[in-house]
């Protein structure tokens, strides 16, 4: 019995000491797995900011392509523009030429008329002067 209480004794006097020491222990690892936590999170922080910079270089270059576009389109429509002015201008040339030129036709007709009419009037006054 004695040897068991000796025993007994011995044992709740190391157990604070060989407590203490699985607790600096596991705090130890508890230690380095924050830092292996830690360290993996910068890791993947550093690889999303890589992913960022590199989606930030491509929606740039996306924008400068649409901008060109954008200026291409824009030049485009100024000379469709222009051709339309154009075009326009032409129709409204062929609108006058129309019109002088049916104004030219009525003067051909009505000069028509009034030859038709003198050589009326020159074989009537032939007529007459053959009568008398």
């Amino acid at each position: 019995m004695k040897f068991l209480t000796i025993a007994a004794i011995a044992a709740l006097t190391v157990t604070p000491a060989l407590a203490q020491s699985i607790e600096r222990e596991q705090a130890r690892a508890d230690y380095h797995q924050a830092r292996a936590d830690a360290a993996k999170a910068q890791m993947q922080k550093e690889d999303a900011q890589a992913q960022a910079d590199a989606a930030q270089v491509d929606a740039a270059d996306a924008q400068a392509k649409a901008n060109t576009a954008q200026a291409d389109a824009n030049t485009l429509k100024d000379a469709a523009d222009t051709r339309q002015a154009q075009a326009n201008s032409n129709q409204a040339k062929a609108s006058i030429a129309q019109s002088q030129a049916e104004s030219a036709q009525a003067q051909a007709d009505q000069a028509a008329a009034n030859r038709d009419a003198a050589l009326d009037r020159a074989d009537e006054a032939r007529d007459t002067a053959r009568n008398y």
